[in-house]
């Protein structure tokens, strides 16, 4: 058993021996250039999260940008509509109030023509009243009766010539 254990250790220091003669420098230095390869890719990947970092924050300070112009132009197109809503009130106010005017102007001519006509009718019937008046001149009874059926036609509205 000892000598298998020696036999064993012997073959493996013979084995180092022989691979580091032969394969050693070839396996450090492929173990060398995979660490490298990995180094490279790692700082290939900080670059790119750098990259991708300042990307985001030029997209952001963008995007912060275009939404405050945004908003500019919002507000803007609300006091344009404020005021343009002001300017059709004002406007409205100016019709109804010319309307108004005009409406009591056309009242008040037909009204003077109401009482121009309303005293001619008068003072016609007033005419006709006196003339027939003086034609039958007879007797106060007569004049009484006389007075009572102008009265009357006046109530009527149908006056007699």
């Amino acid at each position: 058993m000892l000598a298998q254990i020696v036999t064993t250790v012997l073959g493996f220091f013979l084995l180092v021996a022989v691979l580091r003669r032969f394969f050693w420098n070839a396996i450090l230095r492929a173990l060398d250039e995979r660490r490298q390869r990995i180094e490279e890719t790692f700082r290939q990947l900080a670059g790119a999260k750098e990259d991708a970092a300042r990307l985001q924050a030029d997209y952001g300070r963008r995007l912060a940008a275009i939404e405050e112009e945004a908003r500019g132009k919002i507000q803007q197109a609300i006091l344009e509509g404020k005021r343009i809503a002001m300017e059709i009130q004002e406007d409205a106010r100016a019709q109804g109030t010319a309307i108004l005017n005009k409406s009591k102007e056309a009242m008040a001519l037909e009204l003077a023509k109401a009482k121009v006509t309303l005293r001619d009718e008068l003072a016609e019937m007033t005419t006709s009243a006196m003339e027939r008046i003086l034609r039958e001149r007879l007797d106060a009874e007569r004049d009484r009766r006389l007075v009572e059926e102008v009265l009357e036609e006046l109530e009527r509205g149908t006056p007699k010539p």
